[in-house]
C-alpha cells in the first residue's frame, strides 16, 4: 500500500522514477519511437487503415469539395478546349460561309485563313457579299499582304468579322447583320426536293425555256441583278428543268430556285436576286410588262401594255 500513496518528498519521486516498471515501460517508448523514425511504421500502417476503409468513407468536408470543384474545373476547361477544337475542324472543313454560321451559338468564334475566307467570300451573292465588305477591300489588303487570318464571332444579332494582320493587330472589322445571315443560309443549300414542296414557290413556277427565254430579252443590268453568278448553274450536274420565283423579299433580295433534274433525282438550288429585277422579270413572265426593245436602258425597256 505505501507504494500507491503519493511521494512525499524528492527522494522518493527519484527512487519510484527509476524503477524497474517505469524503466520498462520508457524502454518500450524509447524502441517505439526508434522504430517509427526508421521504419515509419504508424504512417504505413494508418495509411493502409485508410486506404482499406476508403470506400466507405462519407464524402465530404473541405478537402472532398475541393477535390470535386478541381474535377468540375478540369471537365470544364477539357469540354471549352473539345469544342474550339471541334469549331476549328469544321472551319478548316467548311464549305461555305453558312455552315461555318451554323454551328456557332452566340460567343463562339472560329478563326480562319485570308484564303479560305475569301473562297468563302466567293460563293455568296455578289449583292449580298458586297454588303458585307467591298470586294476592292480585300483585294487592296491581298495585295499589301497586311491580311493573314479572319475572326469570326457570332453575336446575337448576326456575326462580327475581324481581319487581322500578322501580329494579331485588327485591320478592319464588320458586322453582318442578322437578315443578311438569312439570306446566306437560304441560298447556300440545294434542297433534295421538288420546287412543290417548297411552299415559297407555290404557284410562280415556270418552265426553264420559259424563264430563260424571258430573261434573254431583258437588258445585262437586269440579268446581272436576277442571276449574279450565272456560271453557278452551268457546273451542276443535270438538266434544269423549272425555275421558282418567291414572293417575299427580305433585305432587298427575292429567293429564286432553279429545279435540276439529274437521272431520277431532283434537287432545288436556292439563289438570291435583287427584288428590283425579280419583279420585273416576274411581270413579263405574267404577261404584265412589254419585251424590252433593243438598244433601250432598263428604265426605258418597259412599258405597261
Amino acid at each position: 500500500m505505501h507504494e500507491l500513496t503519493e511521494p512525499n518528498d524528492l527522494r522518493q519521486w527519484v527512487v519510484r522514477s527509476f524503477s524497474a516498471p517505469v524503466f520498462m515501460l520508457g524502454l518500450v517508448f524509447l524502441v517505439l519511437i526508434v522504430s517509427e523514425l526508421k521504419l515509419n511504421w504508424a504512417e504505413r500502417t494508418v495509411g493502409a487503415y485508410l486506404v482499406a476503409v476508403n470506400d466507405d468513407r462519407p464524402e465530404s468536408g473541405a478537402i472532398w469539395e475541393k477535390g470535386r470543384k478541381t474535377q468540375t474545373a478540369r471537365l470544364a476547361v477539357d469540354k471549352l478546349a473539345s469544342d474550339r477544337e471541334a469549331h476549328q475542324r469544321m472551319a478548316r472543313n467548311a464549305g461555305t460561309l453558312n455552315e461555318v454560321i451554323a454551328a456557332l451559338t452566340p460567343g463562339q468564334g472560329v478563326m480562319l485563313s485570308a484564303e479560305h475566307f475569301r473562297e468563302l467570300y466567293q460563293k455568296i451573292p455578289s449583292g449580298i457579299a458586297a454588303e458585307m465588305i467591298s470586294p476592292f477591300d480585300l483585294l487592296r489588303f491581298t495585295s499589301e499582304k497586311r491580311w493573314t487570318r479572319a475572326y469570326l464571332e457570332k453575336t446575337a444579332d448576326g456575326l462580327m468579322v475581324y481581319l487581322l494582320e500578322p501580329n494579331n493587330q485588327v485591320l478592319r472589322q464588320f458586322k453582318v447583320a442578322a437578315a443578311t445571315l438569312a439570306l446566306v443560309a437560304r441560298r447556300s443549300d440545294m434542297a433534295s426536293q421538288s420546287l412543290e414542296d417548297l411552299a415559297s414557290f407555290q404557284n410562280r413556277i415556270y418552265p426553264a425555256e420559259r424563264f430563260f427565254a424571258a430573261l434573254a430579252s431583258l437588258p445585262e443590268e437586269d440579268r446581272r441583278g436576277l442571276i449574279s453568278q450565272p456560271e453557278r448553274l452551268l457546273e451542276v450536274s443535270g438538266q434544269v428543268t423549272r425555275v421558282g420565283i418567291s414572293d417575299e423579299a427580305v433585305a432587298g433580295f427575292v429567293d429564286v430556285g432553279v429545279e435540276i433534274q439529274a437521272g431520277s433525282q431532283r434537287r432545288v438550288l436556292l439563289l438570291q436576286g435583287q427584288d428590283w429585277a425579280v419583279w420585273r422579270l416576274r411581270s413579263l413572265l405574267e404577261g404584265k410588262l412589254s419585251r424590252p426593245r433593243a438598244g433601250k436602258g432598263s428604265q426605258e425597256a418597259y412599258s405597261a401594255q
